[in-house]
C-alpha cells in the first residue's frame, strides 16, 4: 500500500458477510425447493422398503476386577490400575466376536441355529453374518459387557445370545484356567528334570575340586585361601627384608670397610658403655681400689727411703696393673662378642629372606592353577544356587498350574437375554421423518455451498479483508430499488467531498483524479460521470476525460465536437472548447478520447501536456481509464495523477483479481489513493445495506464506518 491513502485501515475484527444462510436461500430458493422435493421423493420409497421393525436382546456380562484364586493371588491376572481394566474388557469385547467362539456356539446350537443360518448358507458365513451382527459395549459405570443381536425377526434371538455368551465364558476360563495346562505341566516337568540333571552334573565336579584343592566350602565374596596364604607369606618376606636390612645396618656400624675410623669411635662407645656396666669388672675395680686405699694409708706416712715404702708403691702398681689388664680383657671380649653376634644376625636374616622368596616364588608358580580350579568351583557354586532357584520357581508353576486349573475365572454370566415382545427400532415413520429432515437440512446447506463456491466478492467486509484497508465508498447496485438510490447519491456526495477535501490540501489549482478498475463492466464511466454531475450541483468546475482506449464510450460523443482527447496530442493549438462536449441535463463536462489508437495510447509527453491544458480549465479533471490489469497505459495515468481511485465491482472481482490490481498500484507507488466498490446487491434477507434502504436509523450510523479518516503520502519521503 502506498504511504498515503484515503481509506482508513480495515479492523483487525472485520467481518466479511460472505456468509447469509437467509440471503443465501432467498437467492436460490428454487434450487433449495428442488432439493427437499428431489430427496423427500427418494425417501418415501425407500422408507417403504427399508421401514422394517427390529427387534433386539442382550444378556449382560460381570468381569470381576479381582479374582481370588484357591492357593495364592496370581499377578498375571492382577488388574493393578483402571487403564489395564479398561484395556482387559476392550479385550474381552473383542474375544466374544471371536470366530472359532461363534461357530462353536451355532455347532452348540444344534437344530436351532437354523434361526439364524439361512437354508443354503454355509456355517462359515453364518458365523461371519453374526459376528458382524452382534452388538458389544461395556456398560458405563459398572463392571458389565452388554451383548446385543438384532433382527428383523424376533424368534430366536435370545438363545442365539445366550449359546454364544455361554460358549465365550467356557471358551474364556479354559484360557484363564491357564490354557493348555497339561501341556504346560508336561513342559515344566521336562525343565525340571533337566535342572536336577544339571545340578547333579555341577555338584559331582565341584565334589572333585573340592577334594584336590583341600577346601571344603566355595564362599563368593570371600578371598581365595591360597590368596591369604600366599599373602601371608609376603606379609613375612617383607618383615624379614626388614630384618636383613636392620641387621646390616647394625654390622656396618661396628664394621665400615670405607670409614673404619668412624666405625671403630662407635664400637668403641658402645663397648666403654657395656663395659663401664659390667658387674665383674665393677666388683673387681671394687675390691682392688679398697686395697689400694689401705696401701696408701699405710705409704702416707712413710719416707721414700723406707724399706716397706717401695714394697707398697710396689703393690700399687701391680693393683693398677690388674685393674688396666681386667679393663681391657673385658674391653676386648665385649667388642669380639658385639661384632660376632651382629655378624651372626645378618647370617639369619639373609638365610630367612631367602627362604621366604623361595617358598613364595613356588607359591606364585601354583596360585594360578590354584585360582583357575577356585573361580571354576565358584562359578559352579553360583551355578549350582540359580538352578535350585530356577527349579524351585518351576515347582511352584507345577503346584500352581495344578491346583488353580480348576479355580473359578472372573467372568460370568450376570443376566441372560430375553426374548423380545416389541420393536426397539425400525418403522416407515422413522426413516421417513430422518428424510424430511435431511432434506430440510439439505435444502438449507445447499444454497450456502453454492455462495461459498463463489469466489467473486459479495460485501464490502470481503473487499475491505481483501485490502486491509476500508473502501472509500461503496455504491448499491442503482437497478434493484427505487430506495437505494437516496443511498447512492449520499455517498457520491460523499466519495465528492473527500476529493474535494484532498484536492484544497494539496494547494494546487487543479487535481487530477483517475478511475480505473479491476476489470470490465465496473462502472467506471457512469461513476466518472456521476460524480462530474455532483461536482456541478455543488458549483465545483469538474470534466471528465475518456483515457480507456479499450471500450470508447458513446457518452462521450457529442454533435457539438468531433474530436477528442487524442486531437489536442496531434494539434497542440487546437482549443479546450472544441474537444470538449458541454454539460446537459444527463452528462457533466466530458471529452471522448477521440480517434482509433489501436488499444495503445501514444505521446505520453504530449498527453500529459494536453491534460495538463485541461486542467487550467477545469479545476478537477476525472480521468476514466481502463480496467488497470488489462491495460499498460494506466500504469503512465497513475504515475501523473494526485488522486487514484480503483472501482471493484461486486458480483464480478475475485480476491485473486483485487490482489494482482493492488500489487500493481503499490508498485507503481500512486501518490493518494482509495478505493471504491461498486454494483453492491441490497439482500432483503439480511445484511447492511437491507437495513440502510429499509430507513433504518440505526444504518446511518454504520454507514459513516465505510468513510474512513484518510493518509496523506508525504512527498518528501
Amino acid at each position: 500500500m502506498t504511504k498515503s491513502s484515503l481509506s482508513s485501515k480495515a479492523d483487525e475484527s472485520v467481518t466479511t458477510g460472505a456468509v447469509m444462510p437467509w440471503v443465501s436461500l432467498r437467492k436460490h430458493f428454487r434450487i433449495s425447493l428442488y432439493v427437499f422435493i428431489t430427496i423427500v421423493i427418494f425417501g418415501i420409497p425407500f422408507a417403504w422398503f427399508k421401514g422394517k421393525p427390529y427387534y433386539s436382546s442382550t444378556a449382560v456380562i460381570y468381569v470381576a476386577p479381582r479374582v481370588a484364586n484357591i492357593l495364592q493371588e496370581n499377578k498375571e491376572q492382577e488388574l493393578a490400575s483402571y487403564q489395564q481394566y479398561k484395556q482387559f474388557i476392550d479385550q474381552q469385547t473383542s474375544t466374544i466376536t471371536r470366530y472359532d467362539i461363534l461357530l462353536s456356539a451355532l455347532k452348540k446350537m444344534g437344530d436351532k441355529r437354523f434361526v439364524w443360518q439361512l437354508p443354503s448358507e454355509t456355517d462359515r458365513r453364518a458365523a461371519e453374518r453374526l459376528q458382524a451382527a452382534l452388538i458389544i459395549l461395556p456398560v458405563k459405570d459398572t463392571y458389565s459387557i452388554s451383548v446385543t443381536l438384532e433382527s428383523d425377526k424376533p424368534e430366536g434371538l435370545a438363545d442365539i445370545v445366550n449359546t454364544t455368551v455361554e460358549t465365550y465364558i467356557e471358551k474364556v476360563h479354559e484360557g484363564q484356567s491357564i490354557y493348555a495346562s497339561k501341556e504346560r505341566v508336561s513342559v515344566l516337568y521336562e525343565q525340571r528334570d533337566k535342572f536336577q540333571n544339571v545340578i547333579t552334573e555341577r555338584k559331582n565336579r565341584l565334589a572333585a575340586l573340592a577334594q584336590e584343592l583341600s577346601v571344603t566350602t566355595f564362599v563368593d565374596g570371600v578371598a581365595n585361601p591360597y590368596d591369604k596364604l600366599l599373602a601371608n607369606t609376603q606379609l613375612a618376606y617383607s618383615e624379614a627384608q626388614r630384618s636383613s636390612m636392620a641387621a646390616e645396618a647394625g654390622l656396618l656400624l661396628f664394621e665400615n670397610p670405607t670409614d673404619p675410623k668412624k666405625a671403630s669411635i662407635a664400637l668403641d662407645a658402645v663397648v666403654a658403655d657395656i663395659v663401664y656396666k659390667d658387674q665383674g669388672l665393677f666388683s673387681l675395680k671394687a675390691n682392688m681400689y679398697e686395697r689400694r686405699s689401705e696401701l696408701v694409708q699405710q705409704i702416707s706416712g712413710l719416707d721414700p727411703s723406707h724399706p716397706g715404702y717401695a714394697l707398697i708403691k710396689k703393690q700399687l702398681e701391680v693393683i693398677e696393673f690388674e685393674v688396666v689388664e681386667a679393663t681391657d680383657q673385658v674391653t676386648k671380649d665385649v667388642k669380639h662378642m658385639l661384632v660376632e653376634e651382629r655378624r651372626s644376625k645378618v647370617t639369619l636374616t639373609r638365610k630367612i629372606e631367602q627362604d621366604l622368596l623361595d617358598q613364595m616364588t613356588a607359591q606364585k608358580k601354583n596360585a594360578a592353577w590354584f585360582s583357575t580350579y577356585y573361580n571354576e568351583a565358584l562359578t559352579l557354586n553360583q551355578d549350582i544356587k540359580r538352578y535350585y532357584n530356577q527349579l524351585e520357581s518351576v515347582e511352584n508353576r507345577i503346584g500352581f498350574l495344578e491346583l488353580e486349573s480348576k479355580a473359578p475365572g472372573a467372568i460370568r454370566m450376570d443376566s441372560m437375554a430375553r426374548p423380545p415382545e416389541i420393536p426397539t427400532r425400525g418403522g416407515r415413520k422413522k426413516i421417513l421423518f430422518i428424510a424430511l429432515i435431511a432434506g430440510l437440512l439439505a435444502a438449507l446447506g445447499v444454497p450456502i455451498i453454492i455462495d461459498m463456491l463463489d469466489r467473486r466478492i459479495r460485501t464490502v467486509g470481503q473487499a475491505e479483508k481483501i485490502l486491509g484497508y476500508k473502501p472509500l465508498a461503496a455504491f448499491l447496485d442503482a437497478g434493484q430499488d427505487d430506495r437505494s438510490l437516496r443511498v447512492i447519491a449520499d455517498q457520491r456526495r460523499r466519495l465528492a467531498l473527500a476529493l474535494l477535501r484532498e484536492h484544497k490540501q494539496h494547494g494546487k489549482p487543479s487535481s487530477l483524479i483517475l478511475m480505473t478498475s479491476v476489470n470490465h463492466n465496473s462502472e467506471v464511466t457512469s461513476q466518472a460521470m456521476d460524480l462530474a454531475m455532483d461536482y456541478k450541483n455543488i458549483d465545483m468546475r469538474a470534466v471528465v476525460v475518456e483515457v480507456n482506449p479499450l471500450k470508447p464510450d458513446q457518452r462521450y460523443v457529442s454533435t457539438h465536437t468531433a474530436g477528442g482527447l487524442l486531437s489536442l496530442i496531434i494539434d497542440p493549438n487546437l482549443a479546450i472548447s472544441e474537444v470538449v462536449s458541454p454539460a446537459n441535463d444527463s452528462y457533466p463536462d466530458r471529452i471522448s478520447i477521440g480517434l482509433s489508437t489501436k488499444d495503445l495510447l501514444f505521446g505520453y509527453q504530449r498527453l500529459q501536456i494536453a491534460l495538463e491544458k485541461i486542467a487550467e480549465i477545469y479545476p478537477l479533471v476525472i480521468l476514466d481509464a481502463a480496467p488497470i490489469l488489462f491495460s499498460a497505459d494506466v500504469e503512465f495515468f497513475t504515475n501523473i495523477s494526485d488522486i487514484t481511485l480503483l472501482l471493484i465491482a461486486a458480483k464480478k472481482a475475485k480476491p485473486g483479481e483485487i490482489k494482482r490490481a493492488v500489487q500493481l498500484l503499490e508498485r507503481i507507488d500512486p501518490k493518494v489513493m482509495g478505493f471504491v466498490v461498486t454494483g453492491l446487491e441490497i439482500f432483503h434477507g439480511g445484511g447492511y445495506y437491507s437495513s440502510i434502504a429499509g430507513g433504518n436509523s440505526q444504518s446511518q450510523q454504520a454507514e459513516a464506518n465505510f468513510f474512513g479518516r484518510y493518509f496523506r503520502k508525504n512527498n518528501d519521503h
